[in-house]
C-alpha cells in the first residue's frame, strides 16, 4: 500500500470546487481493501491522504470471524447477535482498525479510535484514532450498500457519499455537490466548527474511484492547513 499522491489535475478556484460541470476529474485510487492479506506498512507521516475502499460482498466470510481478535474490547462487547449483522460490524471495524495499523504501526486492538460528538457542537465530525508515541490520524468513512470508503489523513479529512438519479453522465455530475459539500462539513477541526469557515483554513477537493459495484459518487476533502 502506497501514499496516495496528490493529483496532477490542477486545483479548482476555490469558490467552485468542481470547476464547472464539464470538468474532468482523475478520482483519487482507492484501492480494495482485503481482511485476509497482510496490508503493508505507510510511512509515517501521512503526506496527504490514504484511502480505500471495502467491499462485503468480496470477502472471505471464513476470514471476517477472525478477524475479531483484532477489534477492541468496547467493539466485541457491542458484537450483534444476527449472524449477517455481526460479520458486516466486524468487516467494517476491522477493515479500519487493520488499515489504522499499516499507518501507525500499532497493533489494530489497540489504537483508540475517537468515534464521539464534538463537544462544541455535538456534531460527529473531526473523528481521530491514535495509538501510544504516535500522532493521531484523521479518519472519515462513508458506506453505501456493500461498500465502505475509509480515508486517513493527518489533517482533518470529510468523505460525502451521493446516489446518482440514473447512469447517464449528468446524473454522476448532479451527484458531485451533495457529495461534495458531506465531504466539506466533514474536514473541520474538532471544536473549529463556531468558526467562519473562512476563516483562512485551505481545503482540497477530490473525487474517489470507487468500484462500479458501489454505484454511488464519492467525494474526498481534506485540510491543506489550519491556523494555530
Amino acid at each position: 500500500m502506497s501514499e496516495v499522491e496528490e493529483s496532477a489535475v490542477p486545483s479548482p478556484p476555490s469558490a467552485n470546487p468542481d470547476g464547472g460541470w464539464g470538468r474532468a476529474k482523475v478520482p483519487l485510487p482507492a484501492p480494495a481493501l482485503d481482511l485476509g492479506a497482510p496490508l503493508p506498512q505507510v510511512a509515517r507521516p501521512v503526506g496527504t491522504v490514504v484511502l480505500r475502499t471495502l467491499l462485503f460482498s468480496a470477502q472471505d466470510p471464513a476470514v471476517v470471524p477472525a478477524r475479531e481478535d483484532t477489534l477492541s474490547a468496547g467493539e466485541r462487547a457491542r458484537l450483534p447477535g444476527d449472524a449477517a449483522e455481526r460479520l458486516r460490524y466486524v468487516a467494517e471495524r476491522a477493515g479500519l482498525r487493520l488499515l489504522l495499523a499499516s499507518c501507525l504501526g500499532a497493533a489494530p486492538q489497540g489504537i483508540a479510535v475517537d468515534a464521539g460528538p464534538c463537544p462544541r457542537c455535538g456534531a460527529h465530525h473531526g473523528r481521530t484514532a491514535s495509538a501510544r508515541g504516535r500522532p493521531p490520524l484523521h479518519v472519515a468513512t462513508a458506506a453505501h450498500g456493500d461498500l465502505v470508503v475509509l480515508a486517513l489523513a493527518a489533517a482533518p479529512v470529510g468523505l460525502g457519499l451521493a446516489v446518482p438519479a440514473g447512469p447517464d453522465r449528468d446524473a454522476l455530475l448532479e451527484a458531485r455537490k451533495p457529495a461534495r459539500l458531506a465531504a466539506g462539513s466533514g474536514a473541520l477541526a474538532r471544536g473549529r466548527c463556531g468558526e467562519p469557515r473562512t476563516s483562512g483554513v485551505a481545503r482540497r477537493v477530490e473525487y474517489v474511484d470507487v468500484p462500479p459495484e458501489g454505484e454511488c459518487v464519492v467525494s474526498v476533502v481534506w485540510q491543506e492547513h489550519s491556523q494555530p
